[in-house]
């Protein structure tokens, strides 16, 4: 018997089917178990390997896993896939020292991200840590883009913009808000 090879994405589409619906594939079994072992913190950090944004997308998502969901084939509701998500986020506590940190030695190279929205903070948080000097540019006073601008503040608080933005900041992302790139 050969053992099952789960580096191929072909295994998730055919066993793990939230987890191939979501456009991210995070992990949806995993973090669901630990958030059933109140374990929130790592929870969220499973979410943050694949999402830039856990807290935001805990409460704006459009749940495309939760249709996938198997739990949905044999009662009433699939899971709440997209809720324990926000859970995680709500209920994790200080995540001082679980986040990357800023290296101490950088390769040299330099980033320029046009705009603090989501795809150059996503940019910014995955090449800032392996050595690249990333510089956001962004007209406005704080970073978020169209996720600040446009989603209503009784959907989505600003606090959990700024924490989620201030993440991807703390890894040594120069940002220069108020400047307008021409």
């Amino acid at each position: 018997m050969q053992n099952t090879d789960i580096s191929n994405p072909d295994y998730f589409h055919k066993v793990v089917d939230c987890q191939w619906a979501c456009p991210a594939h995070t992990p949806v079994p995993e973090y669901i178990r630990l958030i059933a072992d109140r374990r929130y913190a790592d929870a969220y950090m499973i979410n943050w390997k694949s999402n830039v944004f856990p807290g935001i997308l805990g409460r704006t998502c459009d749940r495309p896993c939760e249709p996938a969901c198997r739990r949905g084939r044999v009662e009433d509701e699939p899971v709440a896939i997209c809720r324990l998500k926000r859970v995680a986020a709500d209920y994790k506590g200080d995540l001082t020292g679980r986040m990357p940190t800023a290296p101490t030695v950088t390769n040299g190279k330099r980033i320029a991200c046009v705009g603090a929205g989501p795809a150059s903070l996503a940019v910014a948080r995955d090449l800032s840590p392996v050595g690249y000097e990333v510089t956001v540019f962004d007209s406005f006073a704080r970073g978020g883009g169209m996720i600040r601008s446009q989603i209503p503040k009784f959907r989505l608080p600003e606090s959990v913009i700024d924490e989620e933005v201030g993440y991807i900041e703390a890894l040594g992302v120069e940002t220069r808000y108020n400047s307008t790139v021409s």
